[in-house]
């Protein structure tokens, strides 16, 4: 066997375990997943593969190629959870294998699949792959259109290729999530040729061919849509889903400048140490070493663009971990044959790997009720300890394997052990299975705004309307009317003999509060996890 069908092989089992091994057997989690699942077998139903729609309406949220993946992964493994999830996997797998490529043509065959290793071990990355989101899909062809870039400027010969692959995944990045799709690959690509003082390659024919197929990808669905819905299609998704959310915070509690720094560095996990390590050579090897000068160009001006947004979720930056982890392989090649570069990159990543082991131990300890789990933390930590153990002995083959099982182990543990803790307090699907049996015939169904696709989605019955706090729905607009608070609720519930709701257990305390004109209409039927069952009679 080659070297490069070893490597291969490698990451084919590396991605099996990480992102496709009981890949259905957790509920699909709220409140995204069931939104985008509900999405996809109502187009699926109506046989309607232009115009995403849910509760019967259109909804403008993302561009259509992602809900061509979804619509075609049903088709094939039917209505589950599996199908859902397949091409997030699908992609995950597939920029594992582009990060192993632009390694191996970049820098070296060994660093190229230590990147890809450390790209398919990192926590986030993992969680991410696992879940039905567009970020998955618009990070492969990022990265994609990042290696057509960097070959179309060092690949002379056959740069008219490069450019056209380059815009091509522009295009299909367009098509999956909207104007950054093309935002983050020119960021990054003109600030390298600015940087680096070298020619564009973005001219001759590989230009106007691409961006002819650009617009062939990228535009005909949009001008359908404006043709189908006209400026509500404007207003609704260039507007509100992308303007607004540039200028204004969805998500108070992250809008911070050290927001997406702490994801990326949490999100590394167990590959900390190794990334303090390769920030610091960066930092010195930016301005010699072209390589590294591009993955800064790709990396720091989307993070600044990034944290300039107002709205803000750890979703957002995940293709910013494809050029870290093509820094970090690099490095730990570096780590196996020469050894650290100093004392104080020694000291550096042991201290990373001290405080990895210890955080990860005390974890559980913030919160009370996640006390019961540290037998958990403290199995995990036992290969975070070695690896902490072997850094400092420099045994850095043995440290990168722990590190690579300190993944596997969450991943083993979460999808076996913990798995039903873990669907308690993320999905609805247990909940969702248990309303037709307990709701009375032509009984109303409301639901708390958080859980009212994942309701629908789970139970089959369409909710008539959403409790909130406020008068906006929690989520993109949509048809069911808003019922707000207690009094909200109580006008409703005036009009039935009884209603059946169903939200998280603070929704039902906040409406048997003392001061609650339902403080004595709830009644409990069933709890899992924060989720409650509970109905409501009212007469005025």
């Amino acid at each position: 066997m080659t070297q490069t069908r070893f490597h291969a092989c490698i990451l084919f089992i590396v991605c099996a375990v990480m992102f496709w091994w009981r890949l259905g057997h957790l509920g699909l989690i709220d409140p995204d997943e069931p939104f985008y699942a509900q999405t996809t077998r109502e187009m699926v139903q109506a046989n309607d593969w232009i115009t995403p729609q849910i509760f019967g309406q259109p909804q403008f949220e993302k561009p259509i190629f992602f809900y061509w993946q979804s619509m075609t992964a049903q088709k094939i493994f039917g209505d589950t959870a599996l199908a859902a999830r397949a091409p997030s996997a699908l992609f995950a797998t597939g920029i594992v294998f582009l990060v192993w490529l632009f390694g191996r043509r970049m820098f070296s065959p060994l660093a190229g699949l230590l990147s890809a290793i450390v790209l398919a071990t990192g926590m986030e990355f993992v969680l991410m792959s696992r879940l039905m989101l567009t970020d998955i899909c618009l990070a492969f062809f990022v990265t994609l259109s990042m290696f057509g870039l960097w070959m179309a400027v060092h690949d002379e010969a056959r740069r008219n290729r490069w450019v056209f692959l380059q815009l091509v995944a522009s295009g299909f990045a367009t098509l999956t999530k909207g104007p950054i799709g093309v935002i983050f690959p020119m960021l990054g690509g003109v600030a390298y040729l600015w940087l680096a003082r070298t020619r564009s390659p973005w001219r001759g024919r590989g230009l106007w061919l691409g961006l002819a197929a650009w617009i062939v990808i990228a535009v005909p669905w949009y001008v359908v849509m404006f043709m189908k819905f006209g400026w509500e299609y404007w207003d609704r998704f260039f507007v509100h889903e992308n303007w607004e959310r540039l200028i204004r915070a969805e998500h108070d509690h992250a809008n911070h400048w050290w927001y997406y720094p702490m994801i990326l560095f949490l999100g590394t996990l167990p590959w900390m140490p190794l990334l303090a390590a390769s920030l610091l050579r960066s930092w010195k090897d930016a301005r010699t070493d072209r390589r590294v000068m591009f993955l800064a160009c790709w990396f720091l001006p989307s993070l600044m663009f990034l944290t300039i947004v107002q709205s803000k979720l750890p979703s957002y930056i995940f293709f910013l971990f494809m050029p870290l982890a093509l820094l970090m392989g690099p490095v730990l090649e570096s780590w196996m044959q020469k050894g650290f570069r100093s004392a104080g990159e020694r000291k550096l990543v042991c201290l990373f790997a001290i405080i990895q082991a210890l955080g990860l131990l005390a974890a559980p300890m913030i919160r009370p009720e996640a006390a019961r789990y540290n037998w958990l933390a403290a199995i995990i930590a036992v290969p975070l300890v070695m690896a902490a153990v072997m850094l400092v002995t420099q045994r850095f083959k043995l440290a990168a394997l722990s590190f690579a099982l300190t993944t596997a182990l969450v991943v083993g543990m979460a999808m076996t052990t913990i798995s039903p803790d873990i669907e308690s307090v993320t999905s609805t699907r247990s909940i969702g299975q248990k309303i037709a049996s307990l709701r009375r015939p032509d009984e109303p169904l409301v639901t708390a705004s958080f859980l009212t696709r994942a309701v629908n989605y789970f139970s089959g019955i369409r909710p008539v309307g959403e409790y909130a706090q406020g008068e906006e729905a929690h989520f993109t607009p949509h048809p069911l009317p808003v019922i707000v608070r207690d009094k909200g609720l109580a006008k409703f519930a005036s009009g039935y003999p009884s209603v059946l709701c169903v939200g998280q257990l603070r929704d039902l305390e906040d409406l048997t509060r003392p001061k609650s004109v339902l403080k004595d209409r709830c009644e409990k039927l069933l709890t899992i996890g924060d989720r409650v069952i509970f109905r409501v009679v009212y007469k005025q």
